[in-house]
């Protein structure tokens, strides 16, 4: 029945449908290792695109590059830090807002702490606003 010839004692010519099976399986798992190898070693390989920069601009560690052509900040230029009057004031009108608003007891019991922790994420407009601890932490 699964012989290509006649029979012989030695049973070479003899094929199990099992062993047929068991060499797709290899195959199949053989060839899948095979991809999941090379799909990663490629991956690994390729390098994310970076945004375009002017070809002569400088970095230093831990500063803001310096790009040619830009005038630096000034010293007393307080905008976008934590010192900014457009910040300071609306972080004011914000903590002035949350302290005489009652809640739906008609108590105002939110203190000022909680205010300004509040008003400093609704307030800030940078990271340097939104990360500096306006609260002291115990």
């Amino acid at each position: 029945l699964y012989s290509d010839g006649p029979a012989t004692s030695s049973s070479s010519s003899i094929r199990n449908p099992s062993d047929d099976s068991n060499q797709t399986r290899r195959r199949r798992l053989l060839s899948s290792i095979a991809t999941v190898v090379i799909g990663a070693t490629t991956m690994t390989m390729t390098t994310p695109p970076h945004p375009a920069m002017a070809a002569d601009t400088l970095f230093f560690s831990g500063k803001t590059p310096v790009v040619p052509g830009n005038k630096p900040n000034k010293s007393s230029d307080t905008t976008g830090t934590r010192k900014d009057p457009n910040f300071l004031r609306s972080l004011s009108d914000c903590k002035s807002q949350c302290e005489n608003t009652p809640n739906q007891d008609g108590l105002y019991n939110k203190s000022k702490e909680d205010c300004l922790q509040i008003c400093q994420d609704i307030c800030c407009t940078t990271y340097e606003q939104c990360t500096f601890a306006i609260v002291p932490r115990i």
